[in-house]
């Protein structure tokens, strides 16, 4: 699963990026190593043991670096996010409900 994470992240990532191109908002490589380390922490961990979904990751860790509320959702990743981030989902719902 830690290829699914990994892919999951960096369309996360490029999705992010690509909202903030026309944006007053710039992730850089600091903010975006730490998001993927962010990211990478809770998804690797158990089903039952992640508290958070990857977008509200993302918009708790947006909020925090820029002072300001984001309300990112699965779809405005970019398509490719939007399926993994279901597909994560989904495979969390059938762990957590195979224990």
């Amino acid at each position: 699963m830690n290829i699914f994470i990994e892919g999951l992240i960096k369309e996360i990532i490029s999705g992010i990026n690509l909202r903030f191109q026309n944006s007053e908002y710039l992730l850089g490589k600091e903010n975006e190593k730490m998001l993927k380390d962010t990211l990478y922490k809770e998804l690797v961990k158990p089903s039952s043991e992640q508290s958070r979904t990857p977008t509200q990751i993302v918009n708790e860790f947006l909020q925090e670096e820029f002072n300001q509320s984001f309300a990112f959702t699965p779809a405005n990743f970019g398509e490719k996010a939007h399926q993994l981030i279901m597909e994560w989902g989904m495979q969390k719902a059938k762990d957590i409900s195979e224990q």
